[in-house]
């Protein structure tokens, strides 16, 4: 596969209430550092996400956007600088994570999507490097990155066995494993899987399941939960893989906690390539 068979999905257009009453795109929080002259260079954490598009070979990337991100716009621009030619879709009003990924269906049909978030910190820098060559050797419908976390119970564990996923789960109480999927590689046929799956679920007709705390069938908080339908293609019979890091590190900077302990962590601060 060449890098014009991939393009990046990078979803920015949520509100960020939980850094409320933070007025400022959270994706352009000035806390990843690289070597600079003299010290380090401060850098908004998006540019990990597109950076890590860049390095696994990913040409090109999507990114969500709405009304009240339009300082990303501004900011990213065309995305050359990062090595990714980025375009922007307009997502009018927030509905969740699932549903900003549903958005780009149309637009990365018969390609394979590399997704990452904005709003996250992961190691290895590589990580997205390696889950594409598990996801090309092994065929796969899907594939997840999976890092150790201390927050299981806040983010999304992945059971599983082998290099097979068995179960993925959002928030549960009491976690089975600890750890999280903090990105992912999909065909066309867990695409086409998502955008049912949130038709049957908007329609409430309880198809995609819960495995964590929710309120409807394949909701948290009245909001379609990506990380179901991740179950979900498990249980219809798809090919989800991981590649699990288990001396990497995930920290979800989008929360007060996340960004303090990105600050004052040094393990968990990106280095630029």
């Amino acid at each position: 596969m060449t890098s014009t068979d991939f393009v990046g999905l990078v979803p920015a257009a949520g509100r960020g209430t939980r850094l409320s009453p933070l007025r400022y795109p959270k994706e352009l929080l000035p806390i990843v550092y690289e070597p600079a002259e003299g010290g380090a260079r401060l850098r908004p954490v998006a540019e990990y996400a597109l950076e890590s598009l860049a390095r696994a070979g990913v040409g090109s990337a999507i990114l969500v956007v709405a009304p009240w991100k339009l300082e990303v716009i501004g900011y990213l621009g065309d995305g050359r600088h990062l090595g990714v030619d980025v375009a922007y879709l307009f997502q009018e009003e927030a509905r969740g994570l699932a549903c900003a990924l549903d958005l780009a269906r149309g637009w990365t049909r018969g390609r394979h999507v590399v997704f990452a978030m904005p709003d996250t910190i992961f190691t290895p820098s590589d990580a997205l490097t390696r889950l594409r060559g598990v996801y090309e050797e092994t065929g796969a419908d899907l594939a997840l990155a999976v890092f150790p976390t201390r927050d299981a119970h806040r983010l999304g564990p992945v059971v599983t066995r082998g290099d097979r996923v068995r179960r993925v789960f959002d928030k549960p109480a009491d976690p089975p494993v600890m750890n999280t999927w903090g990105a992912a590689i999909w065909t066309d046929a867990f695409a086409d899987l998502l955008h049912e799956g949130l038709r049957e679920t908007t329609g409430d007709s309880g198809d995609a399941g819960t495995t964590g705390t929710a309120g409807t069938a394949g909701t948290t908080a009245g909001e379609p939960v990506l990380g179901h339908y991740f179950d979900l293609a498990v249980r219809r019979g798809l090919r989800v893989h991981a590649v699990e890091f288990p001396d990497g590190s995930f920290q979800d900077v989008g929360t007060p906690l996340g960004v303090r302990r990105s600050v004052e962590g040094p393990s968990l601060l990106a280095v630029g390539p």
